[in-house]
């Protein structure tokens, strides 16, 4: 089964893709997909964070201004984290939407991490009210990630097989 989902970004565009379902619970939907990249995720130079054809986990948190990603290589080895910093999702017909707020996370294994998009979220066209939200937002993700407790105990005590992941 397939699940929608839609992201909005403030300047108007949106984006909407189906990804597998695997959970679909009242406090988030849960969903997984294949990276399809045209070059190698890698921000600010370093070294390559995600690669075509790694899989995602997508645990939408429905109470959260947050969503986390669980990232795996090709050999469903778990490689990372990744969280973007949106709306809360709304439910609609087949999935569900959020707006992009552009702050996003990359979380190592070993708890480092890095904030992305920056610049991006310093151009914005957010509201006052929307800025300090997801300024309010990142600084708790920091807080969870150099407190130990990101992911959320939701996404890390969610159980998923490697047939779940995705198909090699």
């Amino acid at each position: 089964m397939m699940v929608l989902v839609r992201y909005h970004k403030p300047s108007g565009d949106t984006r909407e893709w189906e990804q597998t379902l695997l959970a679909d619970r009242e406090e988030m939907i849960v969903s997984t997909f294949r990276f399809r990249l045209k070059k190698p995720f890698s921000p600010f130079d370093s070294r390559i964070l995600i690669k075509d054809g790694y899989y995602g986990v997508m645990f939408d948190l429905f109470d959260n201004w947050y969503n986390v990603v669980k990232v795996y290589d090709k050999n469903k080895n778990l490689v990372g984290y990744y969280s973007d910093i949106r709306t809360p999702p709304i439910r609609i017909k087949n999935g569900y939407e959020a707006t992009d707020l552009f702050l996003d996370f990359w979380v190592e294994l070993d708890r480092s991490y890095i904030i992305l998009d920056l610049d991006e979220f310093q151009v914005a066209n957010l509201s006052k009210d929307l800025k300090n939200q997801a300024r309010d937002v990142a600084k708790k993700l920091k807080d969870m990630i150099e407190n130990n407790v990101y992911p959320p105990k939701i996404v890390s005590s969610f159980n998923i097989s490697a047939d779940e992941i995705g198909e090699i």
